[in-house]
């Protein structure tokens, strides 16, 4: 068992690299038009991890901390992200999407769907069956909750039950 789970991680390894890419390039194609791409990760960023310090989104942006402030600044400008002072410190600021911030990102969530649903249905409905299982193991090994796209947005429990998943297929 073990050179199989080093042969899956050999694997793993050498495409998510490449899938990953092709995620970032898809979501960010399905992007209002009126977004950079630094607004659009800094929604991401924040989608991601509701209430994160700053300081926090600037180094994951590969940002100055007056950059991403100034970046965030001009999202909370636009309604996109909100910003409240802690209650219990009132230095420390949350800041988190909107409602109009977490429909930028459906949209373009929804736009990389279609495309990767086009990329998919190629396959069998044996290998999506397979595939569908595998990503729930991922999904289990990496410790991630929830639903099968871990964003408890769009869930895809209703979209399970669409395509007939839970029923015959293992959700891991």
């Amino acid at each position: 068992m073990t050179d199989k789970a080093r042969l899956c991680a050999e694997r793993l390894l050498a495409i998510v690299p490449t899938l990953m890419q092709s995620l970032r390039v898809e979501m960010r194609a399905g992007r209002s038009s009126d977004l950079t791409v630094p607004q659009f990760r800094i929604l991401v960023f924040f989608q991601i991890h509701p209430g994160a310090p700053l300081t926090q989104a600037a180094e994951h942006l590969g940002l100055s901390l007056p950059a991403a402030s100034k970046l965030a600044e001009g999202m909370v400008g636009r309604g996109l992200l909100g910003r409240e002072t802690c209650a219990s410190d009132r230095r420390r600021i949350s800041i988190a999407l909107t409602p109009a911030g977490q429909e930028h990102l459906a949209a373009a969530r929804r736009a990389a769907v279609s495309v990767f649903t086009g990329k998919l249905s190629g396959l069998t409905d044996m290998e999506l069956d397979v595939l569908f299982a595998v990503l729930g193991s991922l999904q289990k090994v990496c410790g991630i909750p929830g639903d099968a796209d871990g964003d408890g947005g769009e869930g895809a429990g209703s979209a399970d039950a669409e395509a007939g998943y839970g029923a015959g297929v293992p959700r891991h």
